[in-house]
């Protein structure tokens, strides 16, 4: 009788904690659902006055309720700027809230929302940058054009390589930066009005540009690698020397004007010539920046030139901007830029690109120069 007794007093001590065992995990779980929701708060940039904030609504049974914070670049602390209970929620999908900008600038912010959780607990969220900033990104072609042939081609094509950079580029500037991006595409296919690939860029390509202010953009940026007119230099078209590898940056009429964007130019085309540099992809760490007034114009000779830095420069054709896609943004009122990266006509470039992660770097530059040229 004794054992039997025993045995039911540690049947029951071993249901006991296995009972809070059970109901430990189960609450650590459900925190664990809360601390990961608020951690990945995700933002869109609604209008120039609005930012849409969301996070998920995983563990809401355990939270009392939840509190959104907000700081600028001169504050040291957050400041609430709204309460939710979790009452007044979907139990389910997402929890969003629209913070409401009273600015006519540029502006970001970096946001954090806490869970107030039932057992008094506080559980605080990563923060994350969101900025009221839209940049409309151009992958320059279609398909897999301008590729290089051959063995020392390493399957390079101008069209695939800027593709990629401009998906690593939009995906960097949220992350990294707060800035939203819209894209001209994100396939190897371009369409626009009903006009695709060789169509488009045949006889609409203009449509490119315009596209940014369809979406409400800040600024156009089209991405692009460079090449030079047939046996530059003395060299096989796509066998040019180091020498002549340098980013070029060609603004349009609007933003040639613009202090804004000529020193975002200027910012894009020092860290791209610092990465070639570090890369072993160029002969020269330098890059030649401009000022407004001074800003020359693009010629075949600056292009081709293995003694001439890279610079921004402007090029006029006979309707204005030259390229069409630069005209295009113009005409629609947006500032707009051509961004060459580099020479795709230096085999070194093109081994690099499609052999390593220099793509992957070149939108880290690219990306931190539009943030700091935006103010950010």
């Amino acid at each position: 009788m004794k054992t039997l007794s025993k045995n039911i007093i540690v049947l029951a001590v071993a249901v006991f904690v296995f009972v809070i065992f059970i109901l430990t995990n189960s609450v650590y779980g459900a925190q664990a659902n809360v601390q990961s929701a608020i951690d990945n708060m995700d933002f869109e940039r609604k209008s120039k006055n609005e930012i849409s904030l969301s996070f998920s609504s995983s563990g809401i049974n355990e939270v009392n309720r939840y509190v959104i914070l907000r700081k600028d670049k001169t504050s040291k602390n957050f400041v609430e700027i709204k309460k939710i209970a979790s009452k007044d929620v979907s139990k389910t999908g997402n929890i969003t809230y629209t913070d409401k900008l009273s600015t006519t600038g540029y502006v970001r912010y970096e946001y954090r929302v806490d869970a107030y959780l039932k057992t008094g607990k506080v559980l605080k969220g990563k923060s994350i940058y969101a900025s009221n900033v839209l940049v409309c990104l151009d992958p320059g072609h279609f398909q897999t054009k301008n590729a290089v042939e051959g063995n020392e081609g390493y399957g390079y094509s101008e069209a695939m390589a800027v593709l990629k950079l401009g998906l690593s580029l939009r995906d960097t500037l949220k992350k990294d930066y707060g800035i939203s991006c819209v894209m001209t595409r994100t396939a190897e296919s371009i369409t626009i009005d009903g006009f695709s690939d060789k169509n488009l860029d045949g006889g609409h390509i203009s449509l490119r540009g315009d596209f940014a202010k369809r979406n409400g953009a800040d600024i156009f940026i089209s991405l692009h690698t460079n090449s030079n007119n047939p046996h530059a230099n003395g060299y096989p078209t796509d066998s040019q020397p180091l020498a002549i590898n340098k980013p070029i940056i060609i603004l349009n009429s609007l933003a040639k004007e613009n202090d804004m964007c000529i020193n975002m130019a200027n910012k894009l085309g020092e860290n791209l010539t610092k990465v070639s540099f570090d890369e072993g992809l160029s002969k020269s760490k330098s890059f030649d920046s401009v000022k407004k007034g001074s800003i020359g114009e693009w010629t075949v000779a600056k292009n081709d030139s293995i003694t001439t830095n890279g610079s921004v420069y402007y090029r006029l054709g006979e309707n204005g901007d030259y390229y069409g896609v630069l005209r295009g943004a113009n005409a629609a009122g947006v500032f707009g830029m051509i961004v060459e990266h580099g020479f795709h006509s230096v085999p070194e470039v093109r081994k690099k690109a499609m052999q390593s992660d220099l793509i992957n770097k070149w939108a880290n530059a690219d990306a931190k120069a539009i943030a700091e040229g935006f103010g950010f």
